[in-house]
């Protein structure tokens, strides 16, 4: 046989390997669903929340993020996110990776639009980490900023209280976009529930959504970044 029908031969047998192996996995991923617990009008907006999500983890395109985690702390069963990604996974903004429940990565297609709609490019900004008893907050992305490092160096920035945060990202919700208001809503439930049980890596990842929502944010959120120092 020539060279190239084996080649031909070879790659096809690849590919029913692997239309194979996805169909198992849908099959499997599939079974024994629970009942759906997600509203119809809810699923385009945390379609956007999980589609950000994923490319902030992921930071670009090809590689593979686990999100169980993040669906979990939002309460989403199977059901629920199957329909919640499934305008993603049609229009292949997203694939799903491996065999286990919950692995994705994003494609070319859908980082260009993550890019073009969700990146923040402006040249000042501010970043919040979590501090003992509160937040810290210090300019970045300025020609200003100075990082200082060491025990208890806030690099003149002060710790400012979760709580004030949070109700900060409550009030200013009511003039946000709808879209924002929901992410700052839901930001402030999980700072709230993570400061309670008092879980620092839970904290630092909610600041870390709150750090893309402020950096991307329309006019609203006044009140949260006025918790903020001045970039001047």
């Amino acid at each position: 046989m020539e060279p190239t029908p084996v080649l031909i031969v070879i790659a096809l047998i690849c590919w029913l390997v692997y239309a194979l192996f996805v169909w198992i996995r849908t099959v499997v991923h599939r079974r024994r669903l629970p009942e759906p617990s997600v509203a119809p009008g809810k699923l385009e907006i945390y379609q956007g929340q999980a589609f950000r999500e994923m490319c902030r983890r992921a930071a670009h395109s090809g590689r593979r993020v686990m999100m169980t985690d993040y669906f979990a702390e939002r309460g989403w069963n199977r059901a629920d996110v199957m329909r919640i990604l499934a305008e993603l996974l049609k229009h292949k903004m997203i694939v799903v990776e491996g065999w286990r429940f919950g692995s994705y990565s994003v494609t070319h297609k859908g980082w260009t639009e993550y890019e073009g709609k969700f990146i923040w490019t402006g040249g000042e900004g501010v970043h919040i980490s979590t501090g003992p008893g509160g937040f810290v907050v210090a300019n970045v992305n300025s020609h200003h900023s100075v990082a200082h490092g060491g025990y208890g160096n806030r690099a003149n920035a002060p710790d400012i209280p979760h709580q004030q945060l949070i109700d900060a990202l409550r009030t200013d919700a009511d003039t946000a976009t709808s879209d924002e208001a929901v992410r700052a809503r839901e930001y402030a439930d999980d700072l709230a529930a993570a400061v309670e049980a008092q879980d620092a890596d839970r904290t630092a990842r909610v600041l870390g959504r709150i750090n893309a929502l402020l950096s991307t944010a329309t006019a609203a959120f006044t009140l949260a970044r006025g918790l903020l120092p001045s970039s001047s």
